[in-house]
């Protein structure tokens, strides 16, 4: 029965009243308070159905309603308290981002908070050098993150290397992070013995770019160090080692986070917060130093390509005070001469789960295809696209974060051109106001790499 009907007998001549409910103070009069509770409530379920069906609706937007089903090995994502602890956030429309609810459900949350430098158990670090001629700068690069940020968390490292190393090498670079332990990984056999081994259509692709700079060379003649046609060929395997084959690399299976630094990235201060926790407790996809590491879509290749794996491609991305996530708008043919700026790719840290899931995995091969060591599709634009498409929400920069961690990468550090290292490190830098203060760096790190 409704709390309002009437009750009770009637008087002559006096209508009928009901007893005092809890809606009623003394005399007869609603409780105020109690109802506007009770309209809040019936607001809020009438705003979850409507947003429920609104959702159902959405995720048919482009006929990409099948991705977020594709995300494999997820689980849904609760992790709200850590995100509305640490930022204010703008809630972004189904509509306006229509995979965000499908990948909101597949993105596996933290299974606890955890504090900053506060070491996590599923968490790596990696890099790559080419070989031996990389070491000065490998251990230099180590012993000062190994200040700066390691020897708080001491979380292990993985380093990718393509030509041989020998064990006293290994052993020296292990000194400089111990306790924590590095495992060297061999990323690719002999050059020769995968030329041989690809299938024809890659093998000649390779040969016609060659033969742009080097109008005699045969197969036979190509190592390494070829210019093919612009960049040298070891520098063209790292693109595509990092955009495609790192992601299901044995060595980095059980891992779920990693923090990748270029070998020539270089600390040169304490870091006073931890970005590894901060990727952790907000459950992203990417948490990159900054939006801007070139572009792609140079080229209408490129879109074909973002389109060929998503049935949609990026018509614009950038930064949005508003909200902490980077902001995507997608398209289809319309955007494919647009031009997209890149996470960059000296540091960052990522969900490995997101990036060995089987539609990523399908991207990042449909985005190398046929062009083998072919400079034309980085690692850049690898990392970046995928996490514009299906996890906008996901992709924060540490920009925009105010993680200011002084790495140096290319004579460049916090956004401001420093000049070279060596220079910085022994003077700082007079007009930008920077002196270079790591006493314990100093004492202990070798710093001949830089100039």
């Amino acid at each position: 029965m409704n709390v309002m009907d009437p009750k009770g007998k009637s008087s002559p001549g006096r209508a009928a009243r009901s007893p005092k409910t809890t809606w009623q103070k003394e005399g007869g009069r609603v409780n105020p308070a109690l109802l506007i509770l009770s309209m809040c409530i019936v607001i809020q379920s009438f705003f979850i159905i409507f947003s429920q069906k609104s959702a159902q609706k959405s995720t048919h937007i482009f006929g990409l309603n099948h991705i977020g089903n594709h995300l494999d090995g997820f689980a849904r994502d609760t992790n709200k308290k850590a995100l509305q602890s640490q930022t204010k956030t703008k809630t972004i429309s189904v509509q306006e981002y229509p995979y965000a609810r499908s990948v909101e459900k597949t993105i596996t949350n933290p299974k606890r908070y955890i504090n900053d430098f506060e070491r996590h158990e599923d968490a790596i670090i990696a890099t790559k050098i080419h070989g031996r001629n990389n070491l000065i700068t490998l251990e230099q690069s180590l012993c000062l993150l190994h200040y700066a940020y390691n020897k708080r968390v001491l979380y292990n490292f993985i380093i990718f290397y393509t030509d041989d190393l020998d064990e006293k090498d290994m052993i020296q670079s292990r000194k400089i992070v111990y306790p924590a332990n590095i495992t060297f990984v061999k990323d690719s056999p002999p050059l020769q013995e995968v030329l041989i081994s690809l299938p024809e259509e890659r093998r000649q692709n390779l040969l016609t770019r060659c033969l742009e700079k080097n109008p005699n060379i045969t197969l036979e003649d190509i190592d390494w160090w070829t210019y093919c046609p612009n960049s040298r060929i070891n520098y063209n395997w790292q693109a595509e080692f990092r955009a495609w084959h790192i992601w299901r690399n044995p060595a980095l299976a059980k891992y779920k986070y990693m923090l990748w630094i270029d070998s020539d990235g270089f600390s040169t201060r304490p870091w006073d917060r931890d970005p590894m926790a901060y990727l952790i407790n907000n459950n992203l996809v990417v948490f990159a130093a900054r939006f801007g590491g070139g572009k792609f879509g140079r080229e209408e290749e490129h879109h074909r390509r973002i389109f060929k794996s998503f049935n949609t491609t990026i018509c614009e991305a950038y930064e949005d005070k508003r909200v902490p996530h980077v902001v995507s708008k997608l398209g289809g043919e319309e955007c494919f001469d647009k031009k997209i700026v890149n996470v960059h790719g000296y540091f960052y840290l990522t969900n490995l789960d997101f990036y060995r899931s089987n539609v990523v995995a399908n991207w990042v091969q449909n985005w190398i295809g046929d062009c083998y060591l072919c400079r034309n599709f980085d690692d850049q634009a690898a990392v970046t696209v995928p996490a514009l498409i299906l996890a906008p929400q996901k992709l924060w920069t540490m920009d925009a974060h105010n993680f200011s961690l002084g790495v140096f990468h290319n004579c460049e550090m916090d956004n401001q051109k420093v000049g070279g290292f060596l220079n910085l490190w022994k003077k700082g830098h007079r007009k930008l106001n920077i002196t270079i203060n790591f006493p314990e760096a100093r004492a202990n790190c070798e710093i001949k790499a830089g100039s």
